[in-house]
């Protein structure tokens, strides 16, 4: 009876060990199928092949892992902000035919996603979104040539493309990024398309370029322009400042105002410690005059910057003769020749002679 039992448990057990590798084994086979996990920031909708009701899809799911059967279908959508690249072929309003690049930016809308996933799918981006960008583009950049595309107008361009996209007049699924805008096909929130570049002719481009750059230039000369009317203007009103301004000192400026402002001005002259030479007695009403006394490249002759007088007076033309060694030598002129020069006896008037180089002014000179 024993040996009946252990034989029985012994069958038993080694069933029960094939059975559980069988079922680890489908567990590592099946185990992406069945364990789907829905990452951070994302969503999921679950479609049943074989549902228990009439809903065939559900979701939104939340974040975390989900255990389902392996013949269901598991997707996953991305609700942050996505953004994708998209090359276009325009035509602009002159005609000119060339390739243009958008930035656009988006998210999806999570009450949508069931019906985001039965209608497009994960490839909406491709069916939808991509198609009628570039709808738009070719419709909004038709409207303007293509230097506007490199000035101001740029993002005129970028905000009618915008407008166009999602307006509520046009049902394509696509809503703007406004929360009371929404309709109840949109499945997805558009939040703004950039134009990324455009790609022109390289002729094209370079005479688009040296045109806005002569722009620049002409509105540098209407700020010079300008610049110099305004400094025209302070000019004349300083002008008319200064011309008032005198009239309004004139009458109170007077000879006996100015004599007194030359006198202080010689008086802090004469304050200075060096040595100074002052001669009075210009004219009735003059100023002294003031030399310094201590120029050391003065001849030993006599004071700075006075020569003898007698030597500087020239009584005429000079006159030469040869003498017997044929030398020329120099007579001074006659009398005759110059009537109206005297000549002058002595020392000349004004000065002292205490001999010959030792001329200097009268006692009409003070050294200080």
């Amino acid at each position: 009876m024993n040996l009946k039992l252990r034989h029985k448990l012994r069958r038993l057990t080694s069933a029960l060990v094939f059975l559980l590798l069988i079922f680890v084994f489908l567990i590592i086979v099946l185990w992406d199928s069945v364990v789907q996990t829905t990452p951070v920031g994302h969503t999921s909708v679950l479609w049943h092949r074989f549902p228990i009701s009439d809903e065939h899809s559900v979701g939104p799911l939340r974040e975390g892992v989900h255990l389902i059967q392996p013949w269901d279908q598991f997707y996953t959508y991305d609700l942050r902000l996505q953004t994708s690249d998209h090359d276009f072929q325009v035509v602009s309003k002159d005609g000119l035919h060339f390739n243009i690049s958008f930035t656009i930016r988006w998210r999806l809308l999570r009450d949508k996603i069931v019906l985001l996933n039965q209608t497009l799918g994960p490839a909406y981006v491709e069916k939808l979104l991509a198609p009628k960008i570039g709808w738009a583009a070719r419709r909004v950049v038709a409207l303007y040539s293509a230097e506007a595309l490199f000035t101001e107008k740029r993002s005129e361009v970028q905000d009618a493309l915008y407008e166009l996209i999602t307006s509520a007049s046009i049902e394509n699924g696509i809503a703007p990024e406004a929360p009371g805008r929404h309709d109840p096909n949109d499945v997805l929130e558009l939040t703004d398309v950039l134009i990324l570049r455009v790609e022109l002719p390289p002729q094209i481009r370079q005479a688009i370029e040296n045109k806005l750059e002569q722009g620049q230039i002409v509105e540098e000369y209407r700020f010079i322009v300008e610049r110099e009317e305004l400094e025209s203007q302070r000019k004349a009103i300083e002008a008319d400042g200064i011309r008032k301004f005198q009239e309004t000192i004139a009458p109170a400026i007077s000879d006996s105002y100015l004599k007194w402002r030359g006198i202080e001005a010689s008086l802090e002259l004469a304050k200075s410690p060096n040595s100074k030479i002052v001669i009075f007695g210009n004219s009735e009403s003059g100023l002294p005059v003031i030399f310094d006394a201590t120029d050391k490249t003065a001849p030993a002759g006599g004071p700075a910057g006075i020569d003898d007088p007698a030597s500087a007076v020239s009584t005429g033309p000079d006159k030469t003769s040869p003498n017997k060694a044929g030398v020329q030598t120099q007579q001074p002129a006659s009398s005759s020749t110059t009537p109206n020069m005297p000549p002058i006896p002595g020392p000349m008037r004004g000065y002292k002679d205490d001999g010959p180089g030792h001329r200097y002014p009268a006692a009409h000179s003070q050294q200080r």
